[in-house]
C-alpha cells in the first residue's frame, strides 16, 4: 500500500480540503497511511489523518525536514509526496501502485495552475476530462498550462520533484534525501533533488494525468508576499543552487535582473562568495 505525506502551511486551509476531496475518491485511500506534515499551525486536522509537527529552523520552513519526517514516518515502502494543493484524477493511486518501484519517482508533466478560483465540482471535472476543451471554452482563463519537466533543468520551473510525486523508501535513502540547505519560500529545493536524482540515474514516469495546482495567497507571517517578493528569495536560492553544481555566476545575475532587484551583479557576487564555507564546498 502507499504512505502520503501532505506539507501543509496554514494558508492552504481551502486547497487542503478540496485535495483530500480528491484523494477520497481515489481507489485505497482508506488503506493508506495518510500523514499531515504542518511546521507552523493547524486549525483543523482532516479525519484520519495523522499530524506531525515539523519545527522550523530559524522562523522558516525547512525543506528537508519536510521531506525526512514524512519518509521516516512512513509504514509503507510506496510513498507519495504531495503539496496540500494538488487535484488529481480518481485513478492517481492505481497508476502509483502500477508503476512505482526502486530507483523511480511517479509525476505527471501535464501541470496546470489556477488563475481564478473554481468550485470543488468544476475542479473535479477540470482534472477527469480533456483540459483543452476547458481552456478553448468560456472558462479558458481559469487555468494555465505550466508543464513540469521530465529532464533535467536548471532555471527555474516545475519538475517531478514539484508538490507531487511518488518513490521508494529505498529510493529516498540511498539518494541521501533533500538539502538541508534550502529553507522558507523561493526554495530550490525540489530543483536541486531532481538533479541529484537524474545524476544518480533514477528514472521519472510520466503518468500524463491532469494536476491542478490550486491558487492561494503565499504569506511570511502576517505578510502576503508579492510576485516581486517572492523572487527575490528564489534569486538567494538559486544562487546557492548555481555554486553547487557549477553553473555560471551570469545565471543568477541574469534571474537577479528579471526580478528587479537593484545592482543585480553585486548583489549576487556577494551571495556567491559567502557561500564559501557551504556544506557542499569540498576546497575548504
Amino acid at each position: 500500500m502507499i504512505s502520503i505525506f501532505i506539507m501543509y502551511s496554514g494558508d492552504r486551509a481551502k486547497p487542503l480540503e478540496y485535495t483530500i476531496s480528491c484523494l477520497k475518491d481515489m481507489p485505497y485511500y482508506e488503506d493508506c497511511q495518510k500523514t499531515i506534515l504542518y511546521d507552523d499551525r493547524i486549525d483543523c486536522v482532516p479525519k484520519g489523518w495523522n499530524p506531525l509537527l515539523v519545527p522550523r529552523v530559524n522562523k522558516q520552513f525547512c525543506w528537508a525536514n519536510m521531506w525526512d519526517a514524512g519518509v521516516a514516518s512512513a509504514k509503507h515502502q510506496i510513498i507519495w509526496y504531495l503539496d496540500s494543493d494538488r487535484l488529481l484524477p480518481p485513478d492517481y493511486t492505481i497508476r502509483i501502485l502500477e508503476n512505482c518501484d526502486d530507483g523511480k519517482f511517479i509525476f505527471s508533466t501535464r501541470h496546470y495552475m489556477m488563475l481564478k478560483e473554481m468550485g470543488l465540482e468544476q475542479c473535479k471535472q477540470f482534472i477527469s476530462g480533456d483540459p483543452m476543451e476547458y481552456l478553448l471554452g468560456d472558462d479558458g482563463g481559469h487555468v494555465r498550462y505550466e508543464p513540469r519537466f521530465k529532464d533535467m533543468i536548471h532555471v527555474p520551473g516545475k519538475n517531478a520533484m514539484s508538490g507531487n510525486t511518488a518513490f521508494t523508501k529505498n529510493t529516498y535513502y540511498r539518494l541521501g534525501g533533500v538539502d538541508r540547505w534550502y529553507c522558507g519560500h523561493g526554495a530550490f529545493a525540489d530543483t536541486d533533488f531532481h538533479t541529484l536524482a537524474h545524476l544518480s540515474g533514477c528514472e521519472f514516469f510520466d503518468t500524463q494525468v491532469t494536476e491542478l495546482h490550486y491558487i492561494h495567497e503565499k504569506r511570511q507571517g502576517d505578510q502576503i508576499l508579492t510576485e516581486i517578493d517572492l523572487r527575490k528569495l528564489t534569486v538567494d536560492n538559486y544562487v546557492y543552487y548555481c555554486r553547487k553544481w557549477g553553473l555560471s555566476i551570469t545565471m543568477a545575475e541574469s534571474l537577479a535582473h528579471e526580478s528587479g532587484i537593484e545592482k543585480p551583479e553585486r548583489y549576487v557576487d556577494k551571495r556567491w562568495k559567502a557561500l564559501d564555507h557551504a556544506p557542499w564546498n569540498r576546497s575548504k
